[in-house]
């Protein structure tokens, strides 16, 4: 997946750089979004990976998909895609896509993870220090349960990740007992 991602970054910073100019990021993300749903079709896997097909029909094929963008520069980008073979990439390229979108929107996703279910307090604290942390930022809070955590939580966002977990902790001091 890391292989992916690298791959996807250049293209959804350029197309993020090209609907923002046009003002279209959202027809854009939706696009994506559909895009993404294609490839993950195994017939539509079969077709693109057929290396017997002309690359003007695997993008004829993606281009039937139903998007609310100029034609033109969708297909340019389909065309790129399939030119260099970078369709496989197209859920990296949404979802870095949307994490440009909405950080151009002022929000933050963040990832809770805890040892147990949090209880509303709970998550209005977490989500209060946390708007406090990105100030002048919107947090947009999502919550998982690990209960190899122990106790605490790991929060994660972009490249950022606390570990304030009892496991990292151990796992800390084991680290520092060693060195």
């Amino acid at each position: 997946m890391a292989d992916l991602i690298t791959v996807a970054r250049p293209y959804a910073e350029a197309l993020y750089g090209l609907a923002k100019e046009s003002g279209q990021q959202q027809a854009w993300a939706d696009a994506l979004q559909v895009l993404t749903a294609m490839v993950a079709d195994d017939q539509a896997q079969a077709f693109l990976n057929d290396p017997e097909r002309p690359e003007a029909d695997k993008v004829a094929l993606l281009a039937a998909a139903p998007v609310t963008l100029e034609q033109s520069g969708w297909q340019a980008f389909l065309t790129l895609l399939v030119h260099n073979d970078r369709w496989a990439a197209a859920a990296e390229i949404a979802v870095l896509f949307a994490e440009a979108l909405r950080h151009d929107e002022g929000i933050v996703d963040v990832l809770v993870t805890s040892a147990v279910a949090m209880d509303a307090q709970q998550k209005s604290s977490v989500q209060a220090a946390l708007e406090q942390r990105f100030s002048g930022r919107k947090v947009a809070f999502r919550e998982s349960v690990d209960a190899s955590l122990i106790g605490g939580l790991v929060i994660h966002t972009g490249d950022l990740t606390i570990d304030a977990s009892v496991r990292g902790q151990v796992q800390q001091l084991a680290r520092t007992l060693r060195s």
